[in-house]
């Protein structure tokens, strides 16, 4: 059985499940941090630290090393007892983290306890945001930006079938160019966002980030922003110079063709060179031949006589392969498999 994409059962079947589980540890992360925000505005009262010391925490998942912090303080004379540092989920498990939080809070220690107005048995020791929320966000930017394209996949309808149309045009060299499909903007955007949040995410780690003061992790992300724009405007930009187009030069008799595949560079090919032209199906899957794609490829006469092939782009679709193709075959005059006679001189 196959699954369309756009059907309610890609729908209830991935898409849901994942949007839940990632949109409710986005939920928890950023509500820890609104609360967090909020101790700020908390009263505060002088507390003793009772207890500072790294454990082992066994878990089913395995062991991780966790401060266990645990304080008293006293609000109009009732007593209270609290083992919350901040809002923050979970221990960093990196000792650097922990011997400086176990130097701050030693044994008997008078620290400043904040609690929540009208419920004094809630309490934490940190006033205020660290970078520690945002550090998280980071880590989590590739799973987000998962649930966003499968928001985006099952959102997207099938065109009606309707005959595929080429389009073309003139460039102001006064070639005639089809610009094929490439890497979209919002593709490089997303590989940006993801490689410079994890590496920051990473470096945070590394350097001591995740516990600096808030202006530390809001430039971080100014950082990420900016290499996601700039991502954007550098694949725009190529898309406008004409990086994915296939060029016809009628004077020169060249055709032009956009780096592909193992083809790092643009490949000036002469008319007369051209030997055959033909769209080729790939199969994904060979044993139950199902076809993935449709290849077109020119066979081209080399210096010494030889034949080689050249790949001009991959297509899913088998009429815009053929629409292409036929576009080259009118203007270079060969076919599938055209004798020389046929070919332009």
């Amino acid at each position: 059985m196959s699954v369309r994409v756009g059907s309610p059962l890609l729908m209830i079947v991935v898409v849901l499940p994942v949007t839940v589980l990632i949109g409710g540890l986005d939920f928890f992360a950023i509500s820890a941090m609104v609360r967090q925000a909020q101790v700020a505005s908390w009263p505060s009262v002088q507390g003793t630290i009772t207890r500072s010391e790294v454990m082992m925490v066994h878990t089913s998942k395995g062991s991780r090393r966790e401060v266990k912090l645990a304080y008293t303080y006293s609000v109009d004379g009732q007593p209270y007892e609290g083992d919350k540092h901040s809002f923050n989920a979970g221990s960093s498990g990196i000792r650097r983290y922990e011997e400086e939080r176990l130097a701050r809070y030693p044994p008997g220690a008078s620290v400043p306890v904040y609690y929540r107005p009208g419920q004094p048995s809630e309490a934490v020791l940190q006033a205020g945001m660290d970078s520690w929320g945002l550090f998280t966000l980071m880590g989590a930017m590739p799973f987000n930006l998962v649930m966003f394209w499968l928001w985006v996949v099952v959102r997207w309808t099938p065109k009606e079938d309707e005959p595929f149309r080429l389009s073309t045009f003139i460039r102001e060299d006064g070639s005639e160019c089809v610009t094929l499909d490439g890497p979209r903007p919002a593709i490089r955007v997303s590989l940006a966002l993801v490689g410079s949040s994890q590496a920051c995410f990473a470096l945070g780690g590394f350097m001591g980030g995740f516990t600096a003061p808030l202006p530390v992790g809001v430039g971080t992300w100014g950082v990420i922003i900016a290499c996601g724009v700039l991502a954007g405007r550098w694949a725009r930009e190529r898309l406008k110079s004409g990086h994915h187009d296939v060029r016809l030069h009628t004077q020169a008799r060249s055709l032009s063709l956009p780096p592909f595949s193992e083809r790092k560079h643009r490949l000036d090919v002469r008319w007369r060179d051209v030997r055959s032209l033909r769209v080729e199906p790939q199969l994904h899957m060979p044993k139950k031949e199902r076809v993935s794609s449709y290849q077109l490829t020119l066979q081209l006469s080399t210096a010494d006589g030889e034949a080689r092939q050249e790949a001009i782009a991959s297509f899913p679709d088998q009429e815009e392969a053929d629409a292409l193709a036929h576009w080259l075959r009118t203007h270079l005059e060969v076919g599938e498999g055209a004798p020389e006679e046929l070919r332009s001189a």
